[in-house]
């Protein structure tokens, strides 16, 4: 049907039935024409033809839409030239104006145009733009934060209080209605956005750990400092060979070694198959570095100053690894996310709270977003 010469790739995506297909190229090199065949072939198949109308071909853009059915329009149009008594090519050619080629956005639409009673929303509903639903966001925050004051007046004690005295500024609370804000919208591209908050905020309560490598987080920070120590003593290889070939370094050797050598036996602890924070944590806390010896002057100083940069550049990381990763062993950590759990909790129950108040007022006023 087609005087297009498709690779293998190509022929494979346009062939194959039955199973899901993923196509990833880059732009210009023929995805929407790979896609118009496949359409094309399907629905004038002879053993197994299926109706333009019972396809939904989704797009990004009204445009790219509108491409899709003009050139499916014009590959229907190409066939019937060589098959003008084609009933079957005049049927499609006729379905297609109803055919679903839209946007994911438009299809999302009509499907809630034509279930809005089993979604129990207004039949007269409207999208909200961009700028009516922030407005609609900020007041239903606004209100939610009133109410919270008004009860944890009522309180001797409140995680609300707490919460705001971590996370907010020293004028006003628009800080932890940003964080309100921002961790609602977060949420919202789970397909179960009140589950997932609720057992990521349950992974922070106390538990029977001893050491904070057996926490989701101590799993992934030993995996970043294991990245991050390999890359350091890859750095110090470099300079113990540069060192090795100017022998007016040859003071330097020893300690670039000894140093190169600590940084191998801290990443064979990342490496191990149950490295333990604690461990981790005191020899990165315990990392020192000598003061370099003298060199002569017959020494190439554009070599020097190489070595000692690299040797900076390892500095650097293992007190970031000090300061930034390593900053607290399994017992303060312990304490720290004992501290913070009644906080998540309350923001969670905050977000959540947001979320209902939200809805409810979207649908006082018949509104999506």
């Amino acid at each position: 049907m087609s005087a297009i010469k498709w690779s293998a790739e190509q022929k494979a995506a346009i062939e194959k039935r039955d199973c899901n297909l993923l196509v990833a190229a880059a732009a210009g090199a023929g995805k929407t024409a790979v896609l118009v065949e496949r359409i094309i072939r399907m629905i004038t198949d002879r053993e197994q033809p299926v109706d333009i109308d019972r396809l939904l071909v989704v797009t990004f853009t009204n445009a790219a839409a509108a491409e899709m059915r003009e050139r499916i329009a014009s590959a229907l149009a190409k066939a019937l030239e060589e098959n003008p008594n084609s009933p079957r090519l005049h049927k499609q050619l006729t379905l297609l104006n109803r055919a679903s080629i839209t946007t994911i956005h438009s299809f999302c639409l009509e499907v809630i145009r034509n279930n809005f009673p089993k979604l129990d929303i207004d039949p007269n509903f409207r999208i909200a733009d961009q700028t009516e639903a922030d407005l609609l966001k900020l007041e239903v925050l606004q209100e939610l934060f009133e109410s919270m004051y008004e009860e944890a007046i009522e309180m001797t004690s409140s995680a609300f209080y707490e919460l705001l005295e971590c996370y907010s500024g020293n004028r006003d609370d628009r800080d932890l209605q940003n964080m309100v804000l921002g961790v609602y919208n977060f949420i919202q591209s789970n397909p179960q956005p009140e589950k997932w908050l609720w057992d990521m905020i349950d992974l922070f309560q106390p538990a029977t750990w001893t050491d904070f490598s057996e926490t989701v987080w101590g799993k992934e920070l030993i995996k970043k400092a294991e990245l991050e120590l390999q890359g350091l003593r890859n750095l110090m290889e470099k300079a113990l060979a540069v060192i090795a070939n100017e022998p007016g370094l040859g003071k330097y050797y020893s300690v670039f070694s000894d140093e190169a050598n600590r940084l191998e036996k801290l990443l064979s602890i990342c490496r191990s198959q149950s490295p333990t924070w604690d461990t981790i944590y005191q020899a990165v806390q315990n990392f020192g570095f000598e003061n370099l010896p003298r060199v002569g002057k017959d020494c190439d100083s554009e070599q020097k100053d190489r070595v000692k940069d690299i040797r900076d550049t390892v500095k650097a990381g293992i007190t970031d690894l000090a300061e930034k990763v390593f900053t607290a062993d399994s017992e303060q950590a312990k304490q720290d996310l004992q501290t913070l759990y009644p906080l998540l909790k309350c923001l969670g129950e905050l977000v959540i709270k947001f979320a209902e108040n939200y809805q409810s007022k979207k649908k006082e006023k018949a509104l999506l977003d």
